[in-house]
């Protein structure tokens, strides 16, 4: 477990099959995640989680965790996938499930969390993340942490029929440790 202010971080388990399905299968939670067409079976996301526990073994850290309130409560996940493990760096992605829940500092005090334990548990050199163009609440939750843009992918992604440009997102270690937190 993790300890964040207001949410904790758990190493996903087989259990949160039934919410992952949930998660990915919320339409405003799947394009704020930026997908627009998802719809996965609950057989999908106990595949998912398998993936993950087999890739937690292999990187000696959790692949992905689940935001939980103080009340234990799953509102969200965050994942941190390496490609490439030599290089201590991960790509980030983040959600809240429950879109009730945006907009209360949640998702900061995860990031927060996760960044913490990235840069001063795991010794990560680098988390980076990508965020479609539109999303300028993810892009200034994303800075506030940190973060900074390194890049444009143009057209990108397919939103709602549409090719959408990507931001990439960059943090350093060294940046971690010279914010004032």
């Amino acid at each position: 477990m993790i300890r964040g202010e207001n949410v904790d971080l758990r190493a996903v388990e087989r259990t949160d099959a039934h919410a992952l399905y949930e998660w990915l299968n919320d339409p405003p939670v799947m394009r704020g995640w930026g997908s627009s067409a998802s719809a996965i079976s609950l057989a999908e996301a106990q595949r998912q989680i398998e993936a993950w526990l087999a890739d937690e073994i292999v990187h000696g850290r959790p692949e992905a965790l689940v935001i939980e309130t103080a009340e234990r409560a799953p509102i969200g996940l965050i994942v941190l996938r390496s490609e490439r493990p030599e290089t201590r760096a991960v790509e980030l992605s983040i959600l809240i499930g429950e879109p009730d829940l945006w907009g209360q500092g949640l998702g900061a005090d995860a990031l927060e969390t996760v960044l913490d334990a990235c840069f001063n548990g795991w010794n990560l050199h680098r988390v980076w993340l990508r965020s479609e163009a539109w999303n300028a609440r993810a892009h200034r939750l994303y800075t506030r942490a940190g973060f900074r843009q390194e890049g444009i992918l143009r057209q990108a992604a397919f939103l709602d029929g549409r090719y959408e440009d990507v931001l990439v997102f960059g943090l350093l270690a060294a940046e971690w440790a010279a914010l004032e937190r």
